[in-house]
């Protein structure tokens, strides 16, 4: 079984998560215009606005995916909360860490 990799400031991450009061909203037509942009931008059949909270993935938009949320454990995302600029996500062909589905996620 695959752990989450924890974040060093998660406690604090996870708290802001929570203030924002955004988890398990409804579908926002401003969050639905973001993914789409950055679907036809990046000429990508999926695109997604994550947020990572302490056991899931959970999806605020989606284009080209049917699934509301994935396990942070099986999610590439889990790398990209580690740092504090741009992650570039590499192939899984490429990349060790992720060993499940390709999905790479960018945060504008």
């Amino acid at each position: 079984m695959n752990t989450a990799h924890l974040a060093h400031n998660e406690a604090e991450r996870l708290a802001a998560l929570y203030r924002y009061r955004i988890l398990d909203t409804v579908e926002e037509a401003e969050f639905d215009d973001i993914c789409q942009f950055a679907a036809q931008l990046c000429e990508a059949p999926v695109a997604l606005v994550s947020m990572v909270d302490a056991q899931r993935l959970w999806f605020k938009s989606r284009v080209g995916l049917d699934l509301t949320e994935t396990p942070r454990t099986k999610s590439f995302c889990e790398y990209t909360i580690h740092g504090d600029g741009v992650f570039e996500g590499l192939c899984r062909n490429k990349h060790k860490r992720q060993s499940g589905p390709c999905m790479i996620s960018v945060l504008v």
